[in-house]
């Protein structure tokens, strides 16, 4: 990532979005991403307006604490209190078709390259192992819970 690459954009939602679940998605293709609320187009980026990233990325779902300066998330951070609680009905990733590499065949780690692998293990449940150190530590632990 680089500076020059950020085209952040605030989107205000006509509705509630904390009244009822709702479906969020996004799009990566080689020439463009698009973003989607409950199946409707809210956001595109096309190659040549902005480098499309070509490395495998990963997806993160968290909530963001914003401290009392409101540096990020802009200054109605009334709602910013603890504990904080999120939840996920479901999740799918699909693969896109004219991808022939990842993910890897049998959700393994062999298709992987270090640059991949390098601080990203954030699945305890799927026995790949987190490889590499921030200042010389673990960046984090996880146990994996299964039902």
């Amino acid at each position: 990532f680089r500076l020059d690459m950020d085209r952040s954009k605030k989107y205000e939602a006509p509705f509630n979005l904390r009244g009822d679940f709702h479906t969020y998605a996004f799009e990566w293709l080689p020439d463009r991403v698009t973003w989607f609320l409950d199946g409707k187009v809210i956001r595109e980026e096309r190659l040549g307006d902005v480098p499309i990233p070509e490395l495998s990325g990963k997806i993160i779902m968290n909530l963001w604490e914003f401290d009392k300066r409101a540096l990020f998330g802009g200054e109605k951070i009334w709602n910013d209190r603890l504990p904080m609680h999120s939840e996920y009905d479901w999740f799918r990733f699909y693969k896109w078709d004219g991808d022939a590499q990842y993910p890897c065949a049998d959700m393994g780690d062999q298709c992987l390259t270090e640059d991949d692998k390098y601080l990203s293990s954030n699945n305890p449940c799927d026995g790949i192992p987190q490889v590499g150190t921030v200042f010389g530590k673990t960046p984090c632990t996880a146990s994996c819970l299964m039902p």
